[in-house]
């Protein structure tokens, strides 16, 4: 697995950066100066920079990072660390790494909207022009935007040229860019990527239906060929000028159809992860180049917030007890690999679209279920006799894949544990030969303490007696131990019967299990605060001021 620094990725910014680096099966490690970041539980690494006013401490730390985890790319995500990086890019990439930063005379330019102004104007592009506004009349406000700022913040707005003398202290006219303010427009917000050799992404036109506090919580993604042409000319301004990585800029429509290009940022957007949610990533154009990408999907991108509960223990957690089957690996996905060998087998004695047909009802069952019962149900659904069943089940026993599919948060959850040192074990349902195949394929640093297969001491989920006898292996006493699995009624509840400190339920989109919480916790309100949830062991990493 490839990785990749995202660099001031802790906020909205990166998040874009984060999930389509994700949606590449890339390792994503966030560097931020600020340690309670929004992102630092959904990155697989999160490493506290020194903030950029500290040059050499910055660069040495970035390089220390970037030669730890040989990484191969790095993406500046706000305009605080895009300076400095752009300033790096020659540097960095003598370590075999890309830096999807602009040219710094590019960077130091957009970082000025008075001279962006001045510079987009004179190259033709539909830019509002500067005001004076001691020379004005008046006859239309005036809207001022600090030339350093970026976003909706510390705008004025000038009705008479006394608001300006009572609004602008004295030898501070230079930090405003003052330009007409428009009554009545749509917002449009468009995300793209400049490759190295001068190539554009496809385009990402967002419509700003609704925003709160200058953030798009509700955006509608359509085509606009004029708007389009004039993203284009953007664009090819920029890569004359040193553009490169990712842009967000931002258009607003007047009634009468007139458009004005209103900001350029080198950078991506706080909304621009609604390109990736239209089917366009973009880190994916800068990585791989263009590889016949489609246009964004039309339609609405809704914003919600999404709150995580990080429960707090009483006490330090002294060994972590995992199930195998969707915790640590992908059950259903070996379950297809075991099919597949099946359907090499029967292929030989069954025609072609009887072998399709039960092959398209065994693929519902093993998403579906009921698994126990998988061949039977998809031979009659197939119309096929019922007496090949024992045959094919044998089939399936004897499949012995030799892919193993890890969930990648528990990849990296796992290893983190290596690092601390805390013992760990695994205990797992399901038919023993089946599950030694699997254990078997795990990779070398899956070393656990202690194996339990239920099936081979006759005490199956939730009983007790295998979540004991786990802990008497350990040498621990059973609450200083936590499970981690995904079926609450049969993890969560044997390890509270067995007196463990807590349990972590995951259930991840598309798993074999999800349990009905309110169901669960009606049922069984004394393990209320024992039980947690999560949809990924990425976000479980507060569990490490934890254990020992």
């Amino acid at each position: 697995m490839k990785n990749a620094i995202v660099v001031g990725g802790g906020g909205f910014q990166g998040l874009s950066v984060l999930r389509s680096l994700r949606a590449l099966k890339w390792c994503v490690i966030i560097a931020d100066s600020i340690p309670e970041s929004l992102n630092r539980f959904e990155a697989d690494i999160f490493h506290v920079m020194p903030e950029v006013k500290y040059a050499e401490d910055f660069r040495n730390s970035l390089i220390a990072l970037i030669n730890k985890y040989s990484v191969k790319a790095l993406f500046p995500t706000t305009m605080y660390d895009l300076p400095i990086l752009s300033r790096l890019r020659v540097e960095l990439e003598t370590l075999g790494i890309k830096v999807f930063s602009s040219k710094p005379s590019l960077v130091d330019l957009l970082s000025d909207k008075l001279q962006t102004t001045l510079a987009a104007q004179s190259a033709g592009l539909p830019i509002l022009p500067p005001e004076d506004p001691m020379q004005h009349d008046f006859s239309y406000p005036l809207l001022g935007k600090p030339i350093r700022g970026w976003g909706g913040t510390g705008l004025l707005r000038l009705a008479h040229r006394q608001q300006y003398c009572e609004n602008v202290q004295e030898g501070k006219e230079r930090e405003y860019l003052w330009q007409r303010e428009l009554s009545c427009f749509t917002e449009w917000s468009v995300d793209f990527a400049l490759g190295e050799k001068g190539d554009c992404s496809p385009v990402v036109c967002r419509r700003r239906l609704r925003t709160t506090g200058g953030f798009a919580v509700v955006s509608e993604i359509d085509n606009h060929p004029e708007l389009e042409q004039l993203v284009a000319a953007t664009a090819n301004w920029l890569i004359k000028n040193g553009g490169y990585g990712l842009f967000n800029v931002q258009f607003l429509e007047e009634l009468d159809s007139s458009i004005w290009l209103s900001d350029i940022n080198p950078r991506p957007g706080t909304s621009s992860v609604c390109a990736l949610a239209a089917g366009v990533n973009l880190v994916d154009f800068l990585l791989h180049g263009n590889r016949n990408f489609k246009p964004a999907r039309s339609g609405y991108v809704v914003r919600t917030l999404h709150e995580s509960f990080i429960p707090k223990f009483n006490q330090q957690i002294k060994g972590i007890v995992f199930d195998l089957d969707e915790t640590l690996i992908c059950q259903k996905r070996w379950m297809h690999e075991k099919l597949k060998i099946t359907l090499e087998e029967i292929k030989k004695n069954i025609d072609h679209a009887s072998v399709k047909l039960f092959q398209e009802e065994a693929l519902r069952l093993i998403d579906e279920g009921p698994w126990n019962k998988l061949i039977d149900i998809a031979l009659y659904r197939a119309g096929l006799p019922s007496n090949l069943s024992e045959i094919l089940i044998s089939m399936w026993h004897n499949a012995h894949p030799d892919n193993l599919f890890l969930h990648h948060d528990a990849e990296v959850f796992f290893q983190k544990l290596l690092d601390i040192g805390i013992p760990t074990a695994l205990i797992s349902d399901n038919p023993a030969n089946s599950q030694w195949q699997k254990i078997e394929r795990l990779p070398k640093y899956f070393k656990f303490k202690s194996i339990i297969l239920t099936e081979e001491i006759s005490s199956p989920k939730p009983a007790a007696k295998g979540f004991l006898d786990t802990a008497d292996r350990l040498s621990l006493n059973p609450d200083d131990l936590l499970m981690i699995g995904d079926s609450v009624w049969r993890d969560g509840l044997g390890a509270m019967r067995a007196g463990y400190a807590g349990a972590l339920i995951v259930q991840r989109n598309g798993s074999m299990h999800n349990s009905l919480k309110n169901l669960f916790e009606n049922e069984y309100p004394e393990y209320l605060n024992k039980i947690i949830w999560t949809d990924s062991l990425l976000k479980a990493q507060w569990l490490f001021n934890y254990v020992r």
